[in-house]
């Protein structure tokens, strides 16, 4: 999948979680609207969104990279939306005690531009080993769709009732899900990009729509054809790279960086010498034994497909 494309889908799974959070807001509502608590619909609201958006998102970007969606994704995707929600959950508390009574609309725009960037804030944290620009950009992403979804709200919401708050949560989800997508455009560092393969499955699934794996310097990546598993208690690592090619090791290579510069390298279970017979790995034709630094528009063959490395190194392609 190209990176734009990329970034349109994460745009609209973010959408879809702000339609499906407004849905389960309404019928929470139904239950709790005897309470009177002013404070209470913006409450249920913010942890129904940062639950839904952030479940949805981790699912989403498990399927993009790994193939499949891990159910730990689900329990990550309570955590951090569930307690990033709660944070902006006590925020509107304060602000509709403190401003609400003065100034509504104010308090309004106030409450869904932190209240969503906190969430958004909370969301990028599920990253914060692997890509922590994430933090800042779904933070921002939250931030601004907070604005124009207040905005939306306070504009419309006294002549329309019907739709606007749907409307103002998707578009909120749309700005979390745009600056959970345009961090890996913004900071990689390199990619590897699909050129072709001789296993009909990698064919039809990666060269339809031109997959480009984002490489960010720090981070290492394993290559193979074997899909993360979890099952119960049991847990099986797969591939970061995942590649359905029937030559391809389920963790056929590594790469990693090191001063700046990317490598690759055999990953153990496919080294040594058997591993070496059985298992291609070669750079510009020539077999990798040992690691070796990748340089921009490398063409890699790995089983029986071809890939290319690209680099954003200052002077270099």
């Amino acid at each position: 999948m190209s990176l734009y494309r990329g970034l349109f889908f994460t745009t609209l799974v973010g959408m879809a979680a702000g339609w499906a959070a407004s849905i389960c807001s309404e019928l929470a509502m139904v239950v709790l609207a005897a309470t009177g608590k002013g404070w209470l619909p913006d409450a249920v609201t913010f942890l129904l969104f940062g639950v839904v958006c952030a479940i949805a998102l981790f699912l989403y970007f498990d399927k993009l990279l790994i193939g499949s969606m891990r159910v730990s994704s689900i329990g990550f995707g309570m955590l951090c939306g569930g307690v990033a929600a709660m944070v902006a959950a006590f925020l509107a508390y304060g602000l509709h005690l403190g401003v609400a009574p003065t100034s509504p609309t104010l308090a309004r725009i106030a409450v869904w531009t932190l209240c969503f960037s906190i969430i958004g804030l909370g969301l990028g944290l599920r990253w914060v080993k692997t890509n922590r620009a994430r933090i800042l950009h779904t933070y921002a992403g939250g931030l601004v769709g907070g604005l124009f979804a207040g905005l939306l709200f306070v504009l419309f919401a006294p002549h329309v009732s019907t739709g606007v708050g749907m409307s103002a949560l998707m578009i909120a989800g749309a700005g979390t899900g745009f600056g959970a997508g345009i961090a890996p455009v913004l900071v990689r560092e390199g990619s590897m990009r699909f050129v072709s393969s001789g296993d009909a499955r990698a064919q039809n699934k990666l060269g339809k729509v031109s997959t480009i794996w984002d490489l960010n310097l720090e981070d290492s990546y394993v290559l193979g054809s074997a899909v993360t598993l979890q099952g119960g208690t049991r847990f099986q690592q797969g591939a970061d790279i995942v590649i359905p090619d029937s030559a391809i090791a389920p963790r056929h290579a590594v790469v990693f960086s090191k001063d700046g510069r990317f490598y690759i390298a055999r990953h153990p279970d496919a080294g040594g010498a058997e591993g070496v017979a059985k298992f291609v790995l070669r750079i510009k034709g020539k077999t990798v034994l040992s690691s070796q630094e990748l340089h921009p528009l490398d063409d890699l063959l790995i089983g029986r497909t071809a890939l290319r490395f690209e680099s954003k190194r200052k002077g270099e392609a």
